[in-house]
Formats: structure tokens, C-alpha cells, sequence
């Protein structure tokens, strides 16, 4: 296993990328023409959400603490990380006047975006991205309840249960003529991710040295690079076919096989690339780049607009400026507000320790 230090970069570096790839397939048109940039972000972010998370609770059940303690404790610190960020972004495009704002904001308030745009087919202007976080919240408070009070004997067969069932809810969602976007946003057709994810750390908890030699051979390398080239295959040429949501099984068993060759440690060229300052940097950001960029977005056409500059969306200059943007406010939210309430988060755990 690889040192903390690099641990964490190298999964800050996998975050940035996946940022990046949702950035360019909302602000770049064409971007996703060949490769679904932003779905493929989206699942890398599920895939890692499940990692994580089943690895920190089980942490904590083997540290001997109470059910009830470690998930109002992880709630306390999932609150200061989420709710400042969410809240702010959500108030900027409220002020803004957004007429989309004051018809959702319950929705909002109660991270059930997803499900609002699932029902009416309507995507709220700047807060459509917030399904993300919903389904997000919503499938890490199943999977809590599940890890915490499910008995240990039972989790591996209930997140296989829930691999299988995400991938069996979305096929018979479309074979039965749901709204499109009742089966993509719904938190039910994202659990194979997560359910991957929350696998990969059972495992490695388990059985740490079997998995690192299981990850490292080549077959497994190859065989899992042939599932992510199948997935594009089959988003290129067989999107409107039910067998879509393959693809994006196949997707979540590459990432779920990169998340934990990257929490191993890659060496070499991989290991230098997932280490860099700007990868990792912005995988630390990643979370207010994520949520302001879309603001930025609008605001950037906006001023563009008013300068009489071109501000059509395929105009490098505004693309460019978008992003330069977004990550300028990502930086300062970081500094002037995350970094600050992850400080008090981290003394307020140690006092409590």
C-alpha cells in the first residue's frame, strides 16, 4: 500500500480528472462527441463515493464506536464539507433572479433535485447539475444505513443485490417507457458504481495483499481497459438501445479497478502523472469547481454580452474564459471557506477523540 501522502494525491488526482471531464462536457461544445466526457466523470465520482465511504465506516465499527455515533458524527462533518458551498451557489443564482431558483428550492433544500427533474422532465437553468449532488446524498445515506447496521456476514451479498439491481432498474425502467431522466437521475440506477466502490474496500479491509496482486497483473489491466473501449463502443453506436446502461456498468468496473490500483499506488509515469500539483490541486477544489461553474458560465456570456464581445458558446475566447473563471472562484472558495471549516472540522473530531 502506498504512503498517506500519496494515497490521498493520487485520489485527488483521479477527483480532477473527473471534474475536468464534466467541465468540458458542459462548457465545451462537441467535447463529448466521441467520448461521453461528463457521464464518465459522473461515474468515476459514484465509483470513488463508495470506496470511500465503506472504507471509513468500517474504520470506525472496528474502532469499536457505536452505530449511532459514527453516522451523526459523519453527518456533522458531511454537513461542513457540503452545506456551505451548496447553499452558496444555490443563493447566487436565487439572487440572481432565476425564476428556476424559486420553484425548486424546496427540492434543493432537501437534495431531492433529481427526483424533481425526473418527474416533470424539466431541467431548473443553473441548478440542473445539482442532481448530481442529490443522487450523490441520497445513495451515500443508503449505503450508511446498509454498512452500519446490516451484519457483516450480509454486506457483500447486499452490494452485489444492489449491483445487480441498479443495472436491472434502468434496463426495465426503458423497456417500460420511463421518462428518460426518471432513469438517469434516479439513485437507483447509479448503485452499481457505489455498490463497486463499497466492494473494492470490503476487499481490500479484507484481504489487502491478494487484492494489490489480483489488480497488478496485466490480464486484469487489459481485461478492464477492454470494458471502458466495449462502453464507448457501445455509447457511440447503440445510445438508444437499452443496452446503454451496459455501458455504463462496464464503465464503473474500469474506474472501480483504477480507484484501487491508484489507493496502491501507481509508480513510473502514472505515478508522477497522478501526483502532480495541478491534478491534485484541483481535485481538492474540485467540489466548488463543480458547483460554481455553470454561475461562472452564465456570468462570463453575461459580461461578454456587454462588451459586445462574440459570446457564442463555441468561441474559444469565452470557453476559456469560463474556465479560467471557474477555477479563480473554485480557488477562493477553497481558501476563504473549505479550508478554513475543514480546520475546524478536523479540531473539532480531535477534541471529541
Amino acid at each position: 500500500m502506498s504512503s498517506p501522502r500519496t494515497y490521498f494525491h493520487q485520489l485527488d488526482a483521479l477527483r480532477g480528472i473527473a471534474c475536468i471531464m464534466v467541465l468540458f462536457h458542459h462548457l465545451v461544445p462537441g467535447a463529448s462527441k466521441y467520448a461521453a466526457l461528463g457521464p464518465l466523470g459522473v461515474r468515476l465520482f459514484f465509483v470513488m463515493t463508495g470506496f470511500l465511504l465503506v472504507g471509513n465506516l468500517l474504520q470506525q465499527l472496528e474502532r469499536g464506536k457505536k452505530r449511532a455515533s459514527i453516522l451523526r458524527n459523519f453527518y456533522a462533518k458531511r454537513s461542513i464539507r457540503i452545506l456551505p458551498v451548496y447553499v452558496l451557489g444555490f443563493a447566487i443564482v436565487l439572487l440572481s433572479g432565476a425564476e428556476a431558483a424559486k420553484v425548486v428550492w424546496p427540492a434543493i433544500a432537501t437534495f431531492t433535485i433529481n427526483l424533481h427533474m425526473g418527474v416533470t422532465g424539466e431541467w431548473p437553468g443553473n441548478l440542473s447539475h445539482y442532481w448530481f449532488l442529490a443522487t450523490n446524498e441520497q445513495m451515500v445515506l443508503a449505503l450508511a444505513l446498509i454498512v452500519l447496521w446490516l451484519p457483516g456476514r450480509y454486506l457483500v451479498p447486499a452490494l452485489v443485490l444492489l449491483f445487480v439491481g441498479a443495472w436491472l432498474h434502468r434496463w426495465i425502467g426503458t423497456e417500460w417507457g420511463l421518462q428518460p431522466m426518471m432513469v438517469w437521475y434516479s439513485p437507483l440506477s447509479s448503485l452499481d458504481s457505489i455498490a463497486i466502490g463499497g466492494l473494492l474496500a470490503i476487499f481490500q479491509k479484507s484481504k489487502p495483499e491478494a487484492l494489490d496482486r489480483f489488480v497488478r497483473k496485466p490480464l486484469v489491466a487489459a481485461l478492464v481497459w477492454v470494458c471502458l473501449l466495449l462502453a464507448a463502443l457501445i455509447r457511440l453506436r447503440l445510445s438508444q438501445t437499452p443496452l446503454i446502461h451496459l455501458a455504463e456498468t462496464l464503465e464503473a468496473l474500469f474506474f472501480g479497478w483504477l480507484i484501487i490500483r491508484a489507493a496502491i499506488g501507481f509508480e513510473g509515469p502514472w505515478g508522477k502523472f497522478l501526483t502532480s500539483p495541478v491534478l491534485v490541486f484541483t481535485g481538492m477544489i474540485s467540489y466548488a469547481l463543480y458547483i460554481f461553474h455553470p454561475l461562472v458560465h452564465s456570468l462570463m456570456f453575461w459580461a461578454f454580452a456587454k462588451l459586445q464581445l462574440p459570446s457564442q458558446r463555441e468561441k474559444p475566447s469565452l470557453i476559456i474564459a469560463t474556465f479560467i473563471g471557474s477555477f479563480l472562484a473554485a480557488t477562493l472558495s477553497w481558501y476563504l471557506m473549505e479550508k478554513p471549516l475543514a480546520s475546524l472540522k478536523s479540531k473539532t473530531s480531535a477534541s471529541k477523540t
